[in-house]
């Protein structure tokens, strides 16, 4: 049962980080309605599990990077991760109870409300990203560490209402989710080294969540790719505002 249990996970996590609908907020409701429990290892592991997903997908765009790491591109990325550090270090030491998801469904309304706004307040005006785009994309990347609020959905919001078109703020979100993927496993992980959560590990069952977490972090962002440059987000804007309805019941 428990591998069962942890497949789900692993889909969940893996679908909703890419899927403008909030990982952890998916995560910490099954939390709350019995599946699952909070263990910071296989949060890393899942994470890990999502970052070979983006690796594999956004291959091409990455290896370019690589070929030129002292392009535009990467000084944005670079850029939009040090309000987004600085956000997550802030609610983690000084506001760490917004984290415990007391505040769930307000986290995933405003979820929706970026959407809606993204496609509804955006300027028609299209431009490329700039240091200011970047900059305030890694501030709602930030904002983003809060249960319910979608990482992919806040930084395309963001891109958004700067003018940035469709398929550029996606691939530019999920450029960005490598380096912040990367340094919350990294984080975790120290975590997890100091306070000795290795012990009592089922190995098989946390094996089984990565690989799904894997294989549906790869789907969701072919999906997502495929239909962000020319669909509305407003589906996921609906969604999000009836997860916050139903996640306030549920807390």
């Amino acid at each position: 049962m428990r591998i069962l249990e942890y497949i789900l996970l692993g889909l969940v996590q893996g679908a909703s980080e890419f899927l403008p609908v909030s990982s952890s907020g998916h995560l910490l409701l099954l939390e709350k309605l019995g599946i699952g429990e909070e263990n910071l290892f296989f949060n890393v592991c899942l994470h890990l599990g999502t970052l070979l997903s983006v690796l594999i997908c956004m291959r091409k765009p990455l290896a370019e990077l690589l070929r030129h790491p002292f392009s535009k591109t990467t000084g944005y990325i670079v850029l939009a991760s040090v309000p987004t550090v600085a956000l997550a270090l802030a609610f983690k030491y000084l506001a760490p109870s917004l984290l415990g998801g007391a505040y769930l469904p307000l986290g995933f309304m405003l979820t929706a409300v970026l959407l809606f706004a993204s496609e509804k307040l955006t300027t028609p005006k299209l431009a490329p990203i700039n240091g200011k785009t970047a900059l305030l994309t890694g501030v709602f990347q930030g904002i983003a560490v809060l249960p319910g609020v979608s990482r992919s959905g806040s930084t395309i919001a963001a891109l958004r209402f700067c003018g940035t078109d469709r398929s550029t703020a996606a691939e530019f979100s999920f450029l960005l989710s490598v380096p912040v993927i990367a340094g919350s496993a990294l984080y975790e992980g120290a975590e997890c080294a100091v306070t000795g959560a290795l012990q009592n590990v089922d190995w098989l069952a946390l094996a089984a969540g990565v690989v799904a977490a894997f294989f549906a972090g790869c789907i969701a962002i072919r999906f997502f790719l495929s239909i962000v440059k020319n669909k509305s987000l407003l589906p996921f804007s609906v969604y999000t505002a009836l997860l916050a309805v139903a996640s306030f019941f549920v807390l």
